[in-house]
Order: structure tokens, then sequence, then C-alpha cells
């Protein structure tokens, strides 16, 4: 057997212990009575028209058929999708040639186990995202321009109905679209706003959409439950939003957070100067840049941090192998005894976490607490 065999191996069994894990972790949290990840998988249409309600809507009308609690389909529908997209992650990634720079990026704190190490992050709506972004990434890999053409003019619109916070990473589905036309000009460029003129008119409408009171509790009787946890914030408008983190916000988190960007970011940003990425590397710094204002008015910075990571990190993958490159490891340009490497690698993966709300500090022994929370759930 190779040692990229053994890579990809590897990868698939943490990829198998990750979803595994994540089954047993969402069991024992999908019928808590106010976990806030059910409650924005439940948010429907039988109250009328309202942001983020396209899944609880399709959840209802089969549970019409099957009449049971619609808390399972969620947790059913939550399991599938992130089959989908471990599996989506895993036939992309393998492509790829690994090393151990690469590793280090996909096992970072940040990266694929976030949501484990703060559950809850795990299950949320990014989920779909990640998977429609893999595949548009995917798509252009390929040169598949059907294929990118249904996900821009199809899928991304129906992403907005399903999570209307998908319009933060808008820029990186444009950016790449423009990017994979080569030669761009002043025609290119309206012609690609047009294609994307589905979502941005899904976005004036959702942005257009004011839900009344009655119109949540209508909502809440779909399943039999009082309005709770992010059902309850579905009718909040912007500034309400950016009245309750002001009102939380205290200077040490923005310092804490800063960190937690240096140490989430800092080594997939190093690798990919050394791996000939040039200017491409800080266009996808300008990608990130719609992260800003998510500071100003949601309180889960960490959560949407993982998110951006996900992203940026599919994104270096489609300049790797677009351009035939490859991860460059530079620890031998600072490391001359290659332990002290390995040693900073480990404390590196091992030692920290960022948690999902920003009240929160810098966690620790991110696999330990996993752990714990298995054995909890068992015992």
């Amino acid at each position: 057997m190779t040692d990229q065999q053994k890579y990809k191996k590897f990868i698939l069994l943490y990829f198998c212990l990750i979803f595994i894990s994540s089954i047993i972790i969402l069991f024992d949290k999908f019928l808590y009575p106010s976990d806030w990840t059910t409650s924005e998988w439940l948010i429907n249409y039988q109250g009328g028209f309202i942001r983020r309600g396209l899944i609880g809507e399709i959840l209802i009308q089969i549970n019409k058929f099957i009449n049971t609690n619609p808390r399972y389909l969620v947790y059913v529908f939550e399991i599938f999708s992130l089959f989908i997209f471990y599996l989506l992650s895993y036939k992309l990634i393998s492509k790829l040639e690994i090393n151990l720079i690469l590793l280090v990026i996909l096992f970072s704190p940040i990266s694929f186990i976030f949501p484990l190490s703060d559950p809850e992050s795990l299950g949320r709506k990014e989920l779909i995202l990640f998977c429609i972004y893999i595949f548009y990434i995917n798509s252009l890999i390929e040169k598949n321009e059907n294929k990118v053409l249904f996900i821009i003019t199809i899928l991304l619109p129906i992403m907005f109905l399903i999570w209307d916070g998908a319009i933060i990473v808008l820029p990186f589905f444009y950016f790449f679209y423009i990017y994979s036309k080569k030669a761009i000009n002043i025609k290119k460029i309206i012609l690609s706003l047009l294609t994307f003129a589905p979502s941005l008119i899904t976005i004036l409408i959702l942005f257009n959409t004011n839900v009344s009171e009655e119109n949540l509790k209508l909502m809440c009787e779909s399943f039999n439950e009082d309005c709770f946890a992010g059902i309850l914030f579905s009718n909040q408008s912007v500034q309400n939003n950016i009245n309750y983190v002001t009102n939380q916000f205290e200077i040490e988190y923005l310092y804490t957070y800063i960190l937690i960007f240096a140490l989430s970011f800092l080594p997939i940003i190093f690798c990919n100067a050394f791996s000939k990425l040039g200017y491409k590397n800080i266009i996808l710094l300008i990608c990130l840049m719609p992260m800003l204002p998510l500071f100003y008015i949601a309180s889960d910075w960490g959560r949407y941090m993982h998110i951006f990571y996900i992203f940026y990190l599919f994104s270096t993958i489609y300049f790797i192998k677009n351009e035939n490159l490859k991860f460059i490891n530079p620890s031998g340009k600072f490391f001359k005894n290659k332990f002290y490497f390995k040693v900073l690698v480990f404390i590196y993966l091992f030692s920290w976490y960022p948690k999902s709300i920003m009240t929160d500090d810098i966690g620790s022994l991110p696999y330990l607490r996993i752990l714990d929370r298995l054995f909890d759930v068992f015992f």
C-alpha cells in the first residue's frame, strides 16, 4: 500500500468516525425541548411565507402522510445531510495528493471536527450549503457548464429559501464563476449578473418579508409545540439583532476571535503562499470580507468562522486542481528537525477549539470533550 493510499484511508476513517459520533450526539440533542438546531429546521410556511421555511414545510407535508413527531424527521434529515457532506468532501479531497500539511488543514479544530467540539453548531442548515458548494467546485473542476448553471440558477435560490444566511458566501460563487470564464470583459460580467438574477431576486423577496406573532403561532401549531429557540427569532429585524449583539459585546470578545481567526486561517494561508497560488490567495481573503458585518449582527461568531473556513478550504482545492498545483509543506524551511514540527502540529490539533457563541472563551482539548459527550450519551 502506497503512502497516498494510507493517507486517503486515514481520511476516510476520520470522516466515518466524525459521522458516527455526530449521529450519536445529535440523537442526544434533537429531542431537547429548546434545542436551537431543531427549531430552525421546523420553521415552515403554515403561518405564511417566512425566511428559512422551505425544509420545514417539506417535513410538515411529509409528516401528513406518516404522522410522527416532526422532530424525528428533522433528525433523519440531519443525518442524511451529514452523510452527503462527508461523502462529497471525501470524493473531492481524495483527488488531491495528500501530505502532512494538508492533513493539518483538514484536521484543524475549525474544520470538520468543529461542530462535534461545540454541538451548538452540529446539524445546522449550512450543511446543505456546504454540499452545494462542493458540488459547484467539482463541477467547475470538471468544466461541466450545465451543472454549474443548474447550481447557480436553481440550487442557489433554493438554498436561500432554506437559509437566508447563505448570502454571506455569495461572493465565492460569483468569483469562481467569473474566474472559470478566463477572459473577462464587461459583456461577460453583465451576463454573469443575469445568471445570478434568480438568487438576487430571491434575496430581495426574503428581506422584504414580515412575520407577525400570529403567523408564528400558526406555524408552531403545525408541529404541536410552543414556539421555541430559533423560531422566536425568525421574525426579528436586523436592527433587533444588532441591538442584541451590542448589548452583549465586550472588547475582550473581539480580541479572542482575532486570535481564533489567526489560529484557524494562518496555517492554510501560509501553506497557500508556498503553493504558488500568488494573487489568488488575496482574492480568497477578499471573499472573506462579508464575514466582517456578521460580527455586528450575529452572536455565533465561531460558527461563521467555521463556515468561511470550509469555503476557503474547498476554494483552495479548486485552485490546486484547476492549475495542477499541490499543497506545499513549508515546514522544512523553518524546522530543520521534523520532530519539533510534529510536536507543534500535535499541540495545534489537540489543545484548542473555538466556541460557537461570541461570549464563550476558547475551548481546550476538543477530542477529550467529544469523548466525554459520547460517554454521557451512553452512561
